[in-house]
């Protein structure tokens, strides 16, 4: 499944380039970009290594996007939004369409600078997964708010499934994979091969998405009333606090963090296909729980922990692609045993 580390060949130390390539596969993007003076060289342990370690921070921060959703709805709401990765590739098909289908960024490019489309285009597609959510959050969680929690649980897995089969469905070829629209620059920064541009323009982007966040969260008086209602929702109704509006615009602030990182990760991989939310979602699920369900920092470091866990995994451990996400899962597993809230979460304590 695109998206995933199932696909990936072994990568082996003594691994040789041939043609600038490594591989085909989107996860081991990074290695294609060892000089093409190398040719058949072999390809060294330390070159390997970095290469492996630049693949896992583009897939971390890919995870930890996601991982942020999913802690924003929980701090909040205490459910788990199982419909998230569905919703951050949806973003994704949304740019595609507007590229390919509707031509918007080739007019916007009559008009403006490139990257000045690029930015409207990927915003464009962040702010419908934030009406998305919205709209998920107003008939799919909302009616089973004073329901068992396991309601909301099962009709956001439900959502996620109409979703991706809505795009099956409708999106032309949408069972096919898709080629996602080339909106970042190609190239790689000078002198230093291991480095492209586009593989840069995802670190910034999340950097600023998680400074923005930060911002927000802490400096604003809407980002202190959901730091309160994540504390204590009782409370922060009682000193006044507007607890539905600070749902709708957690729902809202969510679903563009999403709609940017499914953007992200197709830039990354270059191909979208319509079923690619579910094991995304999976992933930046299981990166919430490890850096601490609820919390949005922990988010980034259980994203960043998952994302090398797989990578290398997969190029250190012979046969080791098969089992990258096996090994993923079962560090979930440890941390819900063992430890519950997280890398960076804090234990709770309920008095009875």
């Amino acid at each position: 499944m695109i998206g995933t580390t199932q696909n990936i060949k072994p990568v082996n130390v003594n691994y040789r380039v041939q043609n600038n390539k490594l591989s085909s596969n989107p996860l081991l993007a990074g290695a294609k970009m060892l000089p093409a003076s190398k040719g058949l060289k072999e390809v060294n342990f330390m070159e390997l290594l970095l290469s492996q370690i630049i693949n896992a921070i583009m897939l971390g921060c890919t995870y930890s996007l996601v991982a942020i959703g999913f802690s924003l709805f929980f701090g909040v709401m205490d459910i788990v939004v199982f419909c998230a990765g569905d919703v951050a590739i949806f973003a994704a098909f949304c740019v595609t369409a507007l590229v390919t289908i509707a031509g918007l960024y080739a007019a916007l490019n009559q008009l403006l600078p490139q990257f000045l489309s690029a930015i409207i285009i990927v915003v464009t597609g962040a702010i419908t997964t934030g009406f998305l959510m919205l709209l998920l959050y107003r008939f799919i969680i909302k009616p089973f708010e004073n329901k068992s929690s396991l309601m909301p649980l099962l009709s956001t897995i439900a959502a996620g499934v109409a979703l991706r089969e809505l795009i099956g469905i409708f999106y032309p070829q949408g069972r096919n994979p898709q080629n996602f629209p080339q909106l970042l620059p190609s190239g790689f920064l000078s002198d230093i091969a291991l480095l492209s541009w586009r593989n840069i323009i995802i670190v910034l982007a999340t950097v600023v998405l998680v400074a923005l966040l930060y911002l927000f969260v802490n400096k604003t008086k809407m980002g202190i009333s959901i730091q309160a209602v994540s504390q204590n929702r009782e409370a922060a109704i009682m000193v006044g606090i507007n607890w539905q509006k600070v749902v709708y615009i957690t729902f809202l602030i969510g679903g563009l963090i999403l709609g940017f990182g499914g953007v992200l990760v197709a830039s990354y991989y270059d191909v979208i296909r319509f079923d690619m939310g579910s094991m995304y979602g999976l992933k930046g699920f299981c990166a919430a729980v490890v850096g601490g369900l609820g919390n949005v920092y922990g988010a980034i470091v259980g994203g960043m922990i998952i994302a090398f866990i797989e990578v290398f995994v997969s190029a250190f451990v012979p046969g080791g692609t098969a089992y990258a996400s096996v090994v993923a899962f079962l560090m979930v597993v440890f941390f819900i045993l063992f430890k519950p809230e997280g890398v960076i979460g804090e234990r709770s304590i309920e008095k009875v």
